[in-house]
């Protein structure tokens, strides 16, 4: 007996997906997350210049006191927590519930959550 022929798929009978091509987006949910730390090293800058900045972006996201050699924790409360808060919103919003899939599909353009 011969063997069974092999099935070819005619290529031009195959539908292929429209490729578009990717474009920047901003994460909402983490640029809220980082505006209360960004915030308060604006001020230090006003206060000090660019010492009073880099004080305030250590502590708010380090929670390490650069003058007093210390660390402290609720200093966290205006950098770090926030900005894992941001990037918490957005992975569940994004990723598991789908809201930025269907911004993409209305074309709503530079905006993600």
């Amino acid at each position: 007996m011969a063997k069974a022929a092999r099935r070819r798929t005619i290529v031009r009978y195959v539908r292929r997906g429209a490729r578009r091509a990717r474009s920047t987006t901003v994460p909402i949910a983490v640029l809220a997350g980082l505006a209360p730390g960004v915030a308060r090293s604006i001020e230090g800058f006003k206060k000090d210049g660019f010492r009073g900045a880099s004080y305030r972006l250590c502590n708010d996201f380090t929670g390490y006191d650069a003058y007093n050699t210390a660390w402290n924790a609720s200093e966290l409360k205006y950098g770090l927590l926030p900005l894992v808060a941001g990037f918490a919103v957005h992975w569940l919003v994004g990723g598991k519930l789908g809201v930025n899939r269907a911004l993409g599909r209305a074309n709503v353009p530079f905006i993600r959550l």
